[in-house]
């Protein structure tokens, strides 16, 4: 008995269940009393209101009569059976006139009170006095206290009882049987010999017969299993025993490839130096290739205008003989005199028009070259340099027309050097203008800038035509131009990579943009002012 009692009030199950059950149907006795209670207080508040209405109707008009009359004795029987009315404890009646009287105790709190006027009626109505009747609802109150009491207390018994029966029938037909299965479940053994689990009930089947069935089937499968495993792990140790002798046998022909591997990267590393000093070698001839082109293109631009200067200078000394033989000759004429000064006039615009050319080229090449120049930073406003270097191409190249948009904050004001860059984004510029729009029917230029910590970026994109691959491998070089016939000398973005090296940035080359054609991004730290000294080797 004792161990039945203990398992029935220590299961969690069942003092779970046996709380749910109290709780709620306290809640629902609580809420059904206080519904009662309300309805009893709005009852007895009603029955007062009753005994008002009955006080107007049947007293009123004798208390008047009485009181015109000063009838004393009237008065007071009639105050005496006002009193004694249910839930009434103070009755006052005050004539015209001040006099006073009352019947019981009057109160300040807790009260229903009412005044009617008391209207003695002859040939005319006349108020001779009013009458103020109290009720007393701590009467009331008490009384719904004392049901309330016994409403909850009898409500308790009964949820305990109806609680406590339910645990019983909990335990007997759930928490019982759930030991069981848990002690079973705990002595469960694969060593051990089978033993089903079967719940002391009768032949009725319910959900414990199938948890019952359930698990002793899973007992089955496992032991099955286990069995497998118990064979599949001695094949294993065998198998791991024939692993540890294979690996003994690779480890001796690992130590032997080892020995071979150390000799053959001695090898390889003799053949690395000598790849090395052949890589030293072949740099050393592409500088000197490099260099032998560059010399060799601006040998091939200047000697061009020399040639013809010195042409031209040789036929200017020839029109100066024939002058002098023809001035010194007596059948000069003055047509044939003016004939040579024209020729020699011509000759001398040709020489002035190549040594002008070849002082420009002298002077862009100049740009690319080696050299060690020191200028200060400054700061400007990067939208308003780049709209003075649009509108100077649109001049330069009138009256080609293209629409060139600008997608750069006004607020961008950075410290950079504004030469180098007029030079970047111009000779740019300037190369989509000559390269780019040719059958073209709309051309366009979108300029775009960004500003990310203190780095600048400006993408120069265009809806020209693209550029080969084979033109865009060589294009930063000096001197390549696919122009040359038309006075092309191909130094325009070679001495804008270069203006971009100087200023610690560099220009990358996409070959298509969003609006179809090339683009080229140019990006370069915003530094603050500074000297900046530009090498280039």
């Amino acid at each position: 008995m004792f161990t039945f009692s203990r398992q029935l009030f220590t299961s969690p199950i069942g003092r779970q269940l046996m709380l749910s059950i109290v709780l709620f149907s306290s809640l629902i006795t609580l809420v059904t009393t206080v519904y009662q209670l309300f309805n009893d207080y709005n009852s007895d508040v009603d029955r007062i209101d009753r005994a008002f209405s009955s006080i107007e109707k049947v007293n009123l008009e004798v208390l008047a009569s009485s009181i015109w009359v000063i009838d004393e004795r009237l008065i007071n029987t009639q105050l005496d059976g006002l009193s004694q009315l249910p839930d009434i404890n103070y009755i006052l009646i005050k004539d015209d006139s001040g006099q006073e009287w009352s019947a019981g105790e009057f109160q300040q709190t807790s009260t229903i009170e009412k005044q009617f006027d008391l209207i003695y009626s002859n040939s005319s109505n006349v108020k001779v006095g009013t009458l103020l009747v109290q009720a007393d609802l701590n009467i009331i109150y008490d009384r719904l206290y004392d049901k309330a009491i016994i409403i909850l207390l009898s409500n308790a018994i009964k949820t305990f009882l109806v609680a406590g029966f339910i645990l019983f029938l909990v335990w007997l037909n759930i928490t019982q049987h759930l030991l069981k299965l848990g002690q079973y479940c705990d002595k469960i053994s694969l060593n051990s010999p089978f033993k089903p689990l079967a719940f002391n009930r009768t032949d009725k089947q319910d959900e414990f017969s199938l948890v019952a069935r359930a698990i002793n089937t899973m007992q089955e499968q496992v032991r099955a299993s286990f069995a497998e495993v118990q064979e599949s792990k001695k094949a294993l140790q065998d198998a791991l025993e024939d692993r540890e002798r294979l690996l003994e046998l690779e480890r001796s022909y690992k130590d032997e490839l080892a020995r071979q591997v150390k000799e053959q990267t001695q090898e390889l590393e003799q053949s690395l130096l000598i790849l090395k000093r052949a890589q030293e070698v072949l740099v050393e001839k592409e500088k000197m290739a490099a260099l032998g082109g560059l010399v060799s293109g601006l040998a091939h631009e200047i000697n061009t205008p020399i040639g013809i200067c010195l042409t031209a200078a040789s036929s200017q000394l020839s029109h100066v003989e024939d002058l002098i033989e023809l001035i010194h000759s007596e059948d000069a004429t003055l047509e044939e005199i003016n004939r040579i000064l024209e020729e020699y006039q011509q000759s001398c615009q040709l020489i002035v028009n190549n040594i002008t050319r070849a002082s420009t080229l002298i002077q862009k090449f100049k740009t690319v070259a080696a050299e060690q120049r020191h200028e200060k930073n400054t700061e400007f406003n990067l939208k308003a340099k780049l709209e003075d270097i649009v509108d100077s191409a649109q001049i330069m190249f009138s009256p080609q027309h293209v629409d060139i948009t600008m997608d750069v904050s006004e607020d961008i004001n950075i410290n950079s050097n504004i030469n180098l860059l007029n030079q970047i984004i111009t000779n740019i510029i300037s190369n989509a203008y000559t390269h780019a729009f040719k059958g073209v029917e709309h051309s366009k230029i979108y300029i775009k800038v960004t500003l990310e910590k203190d780095d600048v970026t400006i993408e120069i994109q265009n809806n020209g035509l693209s550029i080969p691959d084979d033109v865009a491998e060589h294009m930063f070089e000096p001197f390549y131009t696919t122009t040359r016939n038309k006075g092309g000398i191909g130094l325009g973005l070679a001495a804008a990579f270069n203006a971009a090296t100087l200023i610690h940035g560099k220009i990358d080359f996409e070959p298509i943009s969003p609006l179809g054609g090339p683009m080229f991004i140019v990006s370069f730290p915003n530094q603050p002012e500074q000297e900046v000294t530009e090498s280039l080797s």
